[in-house]
C-alpha cells in the first residue's frame, strides 16, 4: 500500500489482495492515522487489487463509517470488474463513491 496525495486529497494506493490478515489491518491503520489528522475524505486506488474477500470488503466499510461520522466519504477508482461485481452484490456502490480515473475522484470531492 502506498500512500499519496491527489487534489489535496489523501490516496492510498492498494495492491494485491485485501483479506484477513496484515492487508486488512495496515489499511484500518492508515485510514485510522487519515482521519486523526483531520482528513474528511479518501480516495482508494483500486487498480492494482487482485482479490478482496467479505473481510476486505468490511475492513472498507469500517474505514468508510469511521470518516462518515466527521462527515466524511471514501472515493474509489481504477475498480477492476471484479471488485466492483462483489460491491455491487452487496450493494456497497450506494456507500462509496466509484469514479474512473483519479483526476474524476478528485474532483468529485473538491465540492
Amino acid at each position: 500500500m502506498e500512500r499519496a496525495e491527489s487534489g489535496g486529497l489523501p490516496v492510498l494506493r492498494l495492491k494485491g489482495r485485501l483479506t484477513l490478515g496484515e492487508g486488512a489491518r495496515a489499511l484500518r491503520g492508515c485510514i485510522s492515522d487519515i482521519s486523526a489528522e483531520g482528513h474528511k475524505f479518501l480516495l482508494l486506488d483500486l487498480g492494482e487489487m487482485s482479490y478482496v474477500d467479505s473481510f476486505g470488503l468490511g475492513t472498507l466499510v469500517a474505514g468508510y463509517n469511521s470518516l462518515r461520522v466527521n462527515g466524511g466519504a471514501i472515493g474509489l477508482f481504477q475498480v477492476p470488474e471484479r471488485v466492483r461485481n462483489l460491491l455491487e452484490m452487496g450493494r456497497l456502490t450506494t456507500v462509496f463513491r466509484i469514479f474512473g480515473t483519479e483526476q474524476e475522484a478528485a474532483a468529485g470531492f473538491q465540492g
